[in-house]
């Protein structure tokens, strides 16, 4: 036999056995398909209704069937606050029509009766303080309110800005060279914000802060008279905290000085204060009559020596004529 024809048979018989193998798991993977098509839908075991948040919910929101939606938890991770569809009786959410929401709720929570409230058991305001602390408002400005960026659930230092020499009763004469004017002082700090004008929750869609009058504080019972012993002595202002926290920035808070003064701000005006910082004194020229061939005006000027600060490197220098 010829070699050619017998490399067209193997090719031949390689090209059959190629077909036959294709069309054999063809026909496996369309059985497979028909059986899993015609067996009965299986019930998934081991999970069980929760009632969660349908979306986010914020402080003093009056919740709704809406507000409400059904999600598949697994039994082992579900909690005995929960509420089961299974156990809730025939009227699973009647528990939580006409209530109100405590705190934020997110979308997707599993809702509790600890995260509500009945209408008329209570005001929203006292339902969402920690026990024991009481609420103190204060009145805000743009400056004094770090220009409305201040939002409910934010933590804040108080500062209270004072004319201590008017504030003591100093004469002008008095202490010239040791007692400051102005003074800034952290009276509180790390205070929670719980609403800002009448808003416990900033409302969605509305930029990223709020055009703020007052501003609503956590604190506790004598820090609420300090506050408002402080609005009466000055001006109060809140410095905005970060949420971030770590080592390195609660040292810093626990060096930082309890207040500043004026003198402590600025070099120029310490060393004015004093008497150190000295100025050339200067007379303006006087114009004398003179002939219209040689006009003459002749500056008078008294010799001073200057002391200059330049970042704290004091030097003096001597001016003259």
């Amino acid at each position: 036999m010829r070699p050619i024809v017998i490399v067209l048979i193997v090719v031949a018989l390689g090209a059959a056995g190629l077909t036959a193998f294709l069309a054999s798991r063809f026909l496996t993977d369309l059985q497979q398909q028909q059986q899993q098509q015609a067996a009965p839908e299986q019930t998934i075991t081991g999970v069980e209704e929760v009632l969660v948040a349908g979306r986010d919910i914020g402080p003093g929101e009056v919740l709704t069937d809406n507000d409400l939606r059904w999600e598949q938890w697994p039994k082992a991770a579900v909690d005995q606050r929960f509420v089961v569809k299974s156990a809730a009786g025939d009227d699973p959410l009647a528990g939580f029509r006409d209530t109100m929401a405590r705190r934020s709720i997110m979308l997707g929570e599993p809702m509790t009766t600890a995260a509500i409230i009945k209408r008329g058991d209570a005001s929203v305001t006292s339902a969402v303080l920690a026990p024991g602390m009481r609420s103190v408002t204060i009145e805000v400005s743009a400056r004094s309110g770090a220009a409305g960026l201040i939002l409910p659930g934010d933590r804040v230092d108080i500062m209270l800005i004072t004319n201590a020499r008017d504030l003591a009763g100093v004469p002008e004469t008095v202490g010239r060279d040791s007692l400051s004017r102005f003074a800034a002082e952290a009276i509180l700090r790390d205070v929670k914000v719980i609403a800002i004008n009448q808003l416990l929750a900033k409302e969605p869609g509305t930029g990223p802060g709020i055009n703020s009058q007052t501003v609503t504080l956590e604190v506790t019972s004598e820090n609420a008279q300090k506050i408002l012993v402080a609005s009466q002595i000055g001006t109060l202002v809140l410095s905005l905290r970060g949420w971030a926290r770590n080592e390195e920035a609660a040292e810093a808070d626990a060096k930082a000085p309890v207040y500043v003064t004026d003198r402590e701000t600025s070099r120029v005006l310490d060393e004015l204060m004093q008497g150190d910082l000295e100025s050339g004194i200067f007379e303006m020229p006087v114009a004398e009559e003179m002939s219209e061939e040689l006009p003459v005006a002749r500056p008078v000027m008294t010799v001073k020596s200057v002391r200059i600060n330049r970042g704290g490197a004091v030097s003096v220098q001597s001016l003259g004529q």
